[in-house]
């Protein structure tokens, strides 16, 4: 069983690249990326996060040689347009939307059903959010984002207020933080890490293959606590404690972990 840690506790995996790199060469690791924060820096307008070229090089030279995914909790068609990769695999949405080479694709069906709910409160908060400065939405397939890094620190309590008055009239729908952001989601039990199990059997005929998983947010802990047969890593720290193994300070660090990959 996975265990929780203070993420300043957990060793760093640049000074553990060589330890690392000797279970690699043992077990051929699936990859498994978040995007903001971990592949792209986080922006204060979500829609101006981007790749730089040599992270998008990198990626590109490690899909030649693992199975990649990208899990985000971005909608599927924006993640996609963002890392331009068409050789890997994406999961959208926190993973309720799923979709990779040779036109497979995977839509979470109970969250299909939902869609018409989704419609309705975003509707109602987008009204009831108007009174505050600096909200700003962003509607995915299945989830509702709702970032609030421009808010001012005084208006905080309220943007959160607003959200769980509303929520609470909504028993089929979750609401879940990130970092600066509210994510309303279909209640089901699906999340990253189940997400992350399904392109497990989708990308390798292993009964339990080995896997890597690097992210930044509170989010991807469901997907650090899946990893029973492979490595968490990290990238930087949230508020909370952590799944991961090991971690990573920042995107730099990243790119170094993934160049000792190659």
């Amino acid at each position: 069983m996975k265990t929780l840690q203070d993420p300043k506790q957990l060793d760093s995996a640049i000074e553990n690249l060589e330890e690392l790199q000797s279970k690699f060469s043992k077990n051929k690791p699936l990859i498994f990326l978040d995007f903001d924060g971990t592949l792209a820096p986080i922006v204060e307008n979500h829609e101006d996060a981007g790749m730089d070229d040599e992270t998008r090089k990198i990626v590109k030279k490690l899909s030649q040689k693992y199975a990649i995914a990208v899990v985000s909790g971005r909608g599927l068609s924006d993640v996609r347009d963002k890392v331009g990769l068409t050789d890997i695999y994406y999961a959208g949405s926190h993973g309720f939307e799923i979709a990779g080479p040779n036109n497979f694709e995977k839509d979470n069906e109970e969250a299909e059903k939902m869609l018409p709910v989704f419609n309705e409160i975003e509707e109602i908060l987008q009204q009831k959010l108007r009174v505050i400065d600096g909200v700003r939405f962003e509607r995915k397939k299945f989830t509702l984002a709702i970032h609030y890094r421009q808010v001012a620190e005084d208006k905080i309590s309220e943007f959160h207020e607003i959200i769980e008055n509303e929520i609470q009239n909504y028993p089929k729908l979750h609401k879940g933080d990130g970092k600066k952001v509210v994510e309303i989601k279909p209640n089901i039990d699906w999340h990253k890490g189940k997400a992350v199990n399904f392109l497990r059997k989708e990308l390798s005929e292993e009964e339990n293959p080995f896997s890597i998983y690097l992210g930044d947010d509170t989010t991807d802990e469901d997907a650090f606590r899946e990893m029973e047969n492979g490595i968490g890593i990290l990238v930087g720290e949230h508020a909370d404690d952590s799944y991961a193994d090991y971690r990573v300070e920042n995107i730099e660090e990243v790119k170094q972990f993934l160049n000792s990959l190659l």
